[in-house]
């Protein structure tokens, strides 16, 4: 769970990220990651009004349904992509465990030492600067732990935090033959 997140960062990563910097990478596991949140409930979309040039992808919740759009060229895709995706399922994990009576997401990471860690080890000073700069305040601290988990964990590791911290939901898709 989250020792387990932390043991992971902290030893084998660590290491690895504090000299290199930070850049996407294309991830094998990216479309299993997309199958398994579409498997629990999440409506995925694509090239949605919410794209632009500035605008990757975003993830909100509209009636109890969790959405996460990506801005994606079908012909093109690239690491950045593929990190998106990786950043917008993060934001449903930290949906998954943010309180219902809450307006806005909470970080998943609760241990103010380990999830400064994470943005330290996953995030140059000047990416850091410029989320704080580009986000409301309510948004800052989930949107620095979603893109450090994006730059330092793979797909497959996301989808194990999608099995270990959110339930899937029914939605009010017809069941075909009933």
């Amino acid at each position: 769970m989250l020792d387990s997140l932390s043991k992971c960062l902290l030893a084998g990563l660590a290491a690895c990220f504090t000299a290199i910097p930070a850049m996407a990478r294309l991830d094998d596991g990216t479309y299993d990651l997309l199958k398994l949140v579409e498997s629990y409930g999440v409506d995925i979309r694509f090239n949605t009004a919410v794209c632009d040039p500035y605008t990757y992808g975003s993830f909100k919740v509209t009636k109890g349904l969790p959405i996460l759009s990506l801005c994606i060229d079908p012909d093109n895709i690239t690491a950045d992509d593929h990190n998106t995706v990786r950043h917008e399922v993060w934001h449903y994990i930290q949906y998954c465990k943010t309180p219902a009576s809450s307006t806005v997401l909470h970080p998943l990471l609760k241990d103010r030492t380990k999830y400064n860690e994470l943005i330290h080890y996953g995030l140059s000073g000047s990416t850091i600067e410029r989320i704080r700069t580009d986000y409301p305040d309510d948004y800052e601290s989930v949107e620095l732990e979603a893109f450090a988990a994006a730059e330092l964990l793979s797909a497959k590791f996301i989808g194990e935090k999608v099995v270990d911290h959110c339930t899937p939901i029914r939605t009010n898709r017809p069941i075909e033959g009933a």
